[in-house]
């Protein structure tokens, strides 16, 4: 049934209250309305202007409550329903926001505007696909909406539709050169396309500081000098940006500026101390080695914060760090014991580091209940169990099946000359001079992003070959429900990082595990040919110069252990294994480097 309607001393009411909503004078207009609506006014008008009042005043309930009689009252109209529906998403209910702005286009389907907020819903709500097509919708609507193709380029580049993001992004700002939400999102897709020059002349004089953010990732990723001061004046001016301290802090040492690295850390906390950048802080000093500012930063963090469990653990992996492993386990263990979680596998290396074997597996088993993906729990039980001589050794770590070679076919070509060409291209990315102090490379470089989202026509071709091999590969594999690495085995795969290592003369891998993955690598790309001849004439038994071994621990641990199995490199072959393996390399000498590509991968599905 139509509302009533006004009469004329409403109308008068509703009328100036218009006014006053559209001269910024919210609450005037909220009070005039007030009476109306406390009458039990149905008529739309009063009730929608008295929400947008209620809405700009902060009074979110009373706006809700307004609007839905609203659309109550004239179920009819496509503005209630989509009024409604923006509220709900803008307030945290995306999923049900999303469901009125569908009733909305239904009933309106050439309103941009509607189509725009339901894109921005079903987004939030967790349906992208519908985000996009909503958003393209939004645009085809109303072509020349700068801050529509701004948003349909955003959900494009989600999506890794690049060269279409980048398409809508500049046409958003060809229309609004001062959509700031645009330049951004252009810039970002331009990093990820590779076109760096044009990400950095799209982002030069960016006002946005997270604009200027990917600005300085685009200078170091390209090696220029000025990423530092670009880094060092963003964060002046936005201490929260986490992103910002953490990217300074690892990438001064590569480039043998190792004593700055937590400048920016250092300045951001005596202005701004949040939680947030105390933790950060603690993560980049230990990181990078340097346990006295985690200690320092541990007391100022329980000072202003209180004690908490994270803080131990941070107080005691800096006691390990330093060397006090006692100190450390008397931190650490009650933690472990006590359940929390993140304790638990470092408790366990922390006891191995002591040669406590039967406390460092009880920890390490804990820890692979509590967090059974877990890594260094599981890299710590391929040590104990080897020292007690416990058949579960060879059932955790079976070198000999799960240390996969494989010879990598060339996507084109002649293998050699296939290689040759990568090879020139992962050269032209080194661009750092030491390595980063948080991986296991020594005497080396190391690229810096993620290798196989680069749009090199080539490195996109190897990696697909590669994913093509590996899954092969793993599609072999038995099945084994309770083992941690055979029964998270789908046969699929993603990769979750990839990068490439250069290593000169004297380089070599102090050994380690990938704790981020379930299945790792290594790629041999380039090898000088004293790595390819020792290979060739060493005993079976024996590491050979620029060899990869396995099962040796971290020399952390004071652990004088054999290599379980020796992989001899040899150009395009790729050797995958478990990510809780041990493994490391044997420095070489020879005036040629040594290059790689290495990659992490997960399961998929």
């Amino acid at each position: 049934m139509p509302a009533e309607p006004l009469t004329l001393e409403q109308s008068s009411a509703v009328a100036s209250a218009a006014a006053l909503l559209e001269q910024g004078r919210a609450s005037e207009a909220a009070n005039a309305l007030a009476p109306i609506i406390r009458d039990g006014c149905s008529h739309p008008d009063p009730l929608m202007i008295y929400s947008v009042a209620c809405e700009q005043l902060g009074w979110i309930n009373e706006a809700f409550e307004a609007c839905r009689r609203a659309v109550e009252a004239s179920p009819e109209r496509a503005d209630l329903w989509g009024a409604l529906g923006r509220m709900l998403y803008e307030n945290g209910q995306a999923a049900k926001g999303a469901e009125l702005l569908e009733r909305a286009v239904a009933v309106d389907p050439g309103n941009s505007e509607l189509w725009y907020n339901l894109a921005l819903a079903a987004n939030d709500a967790g349906d992208r696909k519908r985000g996009m097509e909503a958003m393209a919708k939004a645009v085809e609507s109303r072509p020349n909406w700068a801050m529509a193709l701004g948003g349909l380029g955003f959900l494009q580049e989600q999506a890794g539709e690049l060269e279409a993001a980048e398409a809508s992004l500049k046409r958003a700002i060809e229309i609004d050169p001062s959509l700031a939400s645009a330049r951004h999102g252009l810039t970002v897709t331009l990093r990820r396309l590779d076109k760096l020059d044009e990400a950095l002349s799209v982002s030069g004089g960016a006002a946005a500081a997270e604009t200027r953010l990917v600005r300085a990732h685009i200078l170091a990723d390209s090696g220029s000098p000025d990423a530092p001061e670009a880094y060092k004046a963003i964060l002046s001016e936005r201490p929260d940006l986490l992103d910002g301290h953490n990217s300074f802090a690892r990438l001064m040492p590569q480039i043998g500026r190792g004593g700055e690295a937590l400048d920016t850390y250092r300045a951001a906390l005596a202005v701004q101390p949040s939680a947030e950048l105390y933790d950060s802080a603690l993560a980049s000093a230990l990181a990078i080695g340097d346990p006295e500012a985690a200690e320092r930063w541990t007391s100022e963090a329980e000072s202003r914060f209180g004690a908490a469990p994270h803080l131990t653990l941070f107080r005691g992996l800096a006691a390990r760090t330093r060397g006090d492993t006692d100190a450390a386990l008397a931190m650490i263990e009650p933690l472990a014991d006590a359940g929390f979680a993140a304790a638990m596998a470092q408790c366990a290396e922390t006891a191995l580091i002591l040669h406590d074997f039967d406390r460092a597996e009880r920890h390490a088993l804990a820890a692979t209940r509590a967090i059974p993906y877990d890594q260094s729990a599981w890299a710590v039980l391929t040590i104990v169990w080897r020292i007690k001589d416990d058949p579960r050794e060879q059932w955790l770590a079976d070198y000999e099946r799960l240390v996969m070679p494989i010879d990598i076919e060339p996507p084109s070509g002649a293998k050699a000359e296939f290689m040759a060409a990568c090879s020139k291209e992962l050269h032209a990315l080194h661009n750092m001079s030491h390595h980063p102090p948080d991986q296991s490379l020594r005497e080396g470089t190391q690229t810096r992003g993620q290798l196989f989202d680069r749009r090199s026509p080539m490195i996109h071709a190897l990696a697909a070959q590669v994913r093509r091999q590996v899954e092969q590969r793993i599609a072999a594999l038995p099945s084994d429900p309770t083992h941690p690495f055979l029964a998270r085995n789908s046969r699929k795969a993603d990769f979750i990082g990839s990068w490439s290592v250069r290593l000169r003369s004297g380089g070599y891998h102090v050994s380690h595990i990938h704790q981020e993955g379930w299945l790792s690598s290594a790629l041999y790309v380039e090898l000088p040919d004293a790595i390819v001849q020792a290979g060739r004439t060493a005993a079976a038994n024996q590491p050979s110069e620029g060899a990869l071994t396995f099962g040796v621990p971290s020399s952390v641990f004071g652990l004088d252990l054999s290599p379980r199995r020796i992989e001899r490199p040899e150009v395009g072959r790729l050797v995958i294994f478990p990510s809780y393996f041990w493994h490391g390399t044997m420095p070489f000498v020879s005036e040629s480097p040594r290059l790689t590509i290495a990659f992490d991968m997960v399961p998929r599905g």
